[in-house]
């Protein structure tokens, strides 16, 4: 592995610094453009050509000191190195070089939202036992080894003193030297505790390790606390004192195992603003890709609602209070036809977009479609599809609740032409 000097030009769409040269393109974690930098060259199993940071030979003026103490090694929050204002200027051209890749331009851009720290509800805290010390807390970055972290900036103080308060409990509940994860999701003000992994010495739990997760349960005043060997496996529910109640609107649903929500409240009331204020004030709706609601209860105050949803666990859920179909929308999408029983139709799919789907709304004519994406190249994409198909692509807002990561997500309103 080769040492030398390397310029940083710019930043990648995943956060990493890149420095362009005769060698082509070396991608470089946690700097920014303007830095020079002594670093290790690297060929990655992908054949990517990366570089580790040795030496600041030259701080870019985009660059600030990170806040975090644990921020060398853990592996999140990789960009807090960058100061507010590049920060957020980054994200915002991020999503706005996407839309000019694919020749696309919103009518409006809405002012985007950025949310601060110490506001994310969900954690996944990785341990692992080596007799009697206990390690809990993030993997490095590009690594599986855990770093011990009893602070964090992004999450909610409650989390943070529940992983505190767990560390010293675990003893009987880890297979020693196995990694085990633990998924703690604050659910308005009950705590849902869903892990991955080998438990014990046999691997699963039995009587000494249930009595300690009892113990944990009571202790620590969590509502639920479900295992899973891997994660090829569905949760099973080893303690519930109560259903876990997620409210969305007017719709209260049980959730299941580790449900999907968002990962901040404020972040999931700004998504539903803006959903919300792109919708017409009432008519006939579809939530497509629904997961348990978050969607459709709010748009069930304006009108019917018909939910799409491929996750078995979330439609059942869902469907104990609210009218939702079992339906693979990748496989499946709704055909112009079914379409157009809509006033307005609002889709969330996962990171890889819906193309086919957008490929039916681009034939259909709903009044109003409106999109939500944590990816801005494939919403992106799929918001060319729409255009050529004859819809306006009328705004766009920028919600951004994954503080110092490249993740961002956009809100966009399409009408018919």
């Amino acid at each position: 592995m080769a040492v030398t000097n390397l310029s940083i030009s710019k930043l990648g769409n995943k956060g990493d610094g890149i420095h362009e040269g005769s060698e082509g393109l070396i991608f470089v974690p946690r700097t920014a453009p303007g830095d020079l930098i002594k670093a290790r060259i690297y060929q990655d199993p992908e054949g990517v050509v990366r570089a580790d940071f040795i030496e600041l030979l030259s701080p870019s003026p985009q660059r600030q000191d990170p806040p975090c103490p644990h921020y060398d090694v853990c592996g999140n929050c990789t960009l807090q190195h960058l100061n507010e204002k590049y920060y957020q200027a980054w994200k915002v051209e991020m999503v706005k070089d996407a839309f000019r890749k694919v020749g696309v331009e919103p009518q409006q851009w809405h002012d985007p939202i950025f949310l601060g720290g110490e506001n994310r509800r969900r954690a996944t805290f990785s341990a692992m036992k080596f007799g009697l010390d206990i390690l809990l807390g993030y993997y490095r970055r590009r690594s599986r080894e855990i770093s011990n972290i009893d602070s964090c900036l992004v999450a909610v103080p409650k989390l943070i003193d529940l992983r505190n308060n767990l560390r010293p409990l675990l003893g009987p509940v880890l297979y020693e030297a196995k990694p085990c994860d633990f998924l703690v999701q604050l659910v308005g003000d009950t705590v849902d505790l869903a892990i991955t992994g080998p438990l014990g010495k046999k691997g699963e739990p039995d009587d000494k390790v249930l009595a300690a997760l009892e113990q944990i349960l009571l202790v620590l005043q969590i509502e639920r606390i479900s295992w899973r060997a891997s994660d090829q496996e569905d949760y099973e529910i080893l303690f519930e004192r109560d259903p876990v109640m997620a409210s969305f609107g007017r719709l209260q649903v049980a959730l299941p195992p580790a449900a999907f929500l968002q990962p901040t409240l404020a972040g999931e009331k700004a998504l539903v603003n803006a959903v919300m204020n792109a919708l017409p004030p009432k008519g006939k709706f579809a939530d497509l890709f629904s997961g348990c609601g978050t969607f459709t209860g709010p748009l069930s105050e304006r009108g019917s609602v018909e939910a799409f949803e491929s996750v078995e666990k979330a439609v059942k859920a869902l469907g104990k209070v609210a009218k939702v179909e079992k339906r693979d929308l990748f496989a499946n999408p709704l055909k112009p036809q079914e379409l157009n029983r809509y006033d307005a139709v609002v889709f969330d799919p996962p990171r890889a977009g819906c193309l086919e789907l957008a490929k039916n709304m681009a034939r259909a004519k709903t009044p109003v479609l409106v999109g939500v994406s944590c990816n801005p190249a494939t919403f992106a994409r799929d918001a060319k599809v729409l255009t050529e198909g004859g819809y306006r692509l009328e705004s766009l807002q920028i919600i951004d609740q994954f503080l110092w990561s490249h993740h961002v997500e956009v809100v966009g309103q399409f009408r018919h032409s």
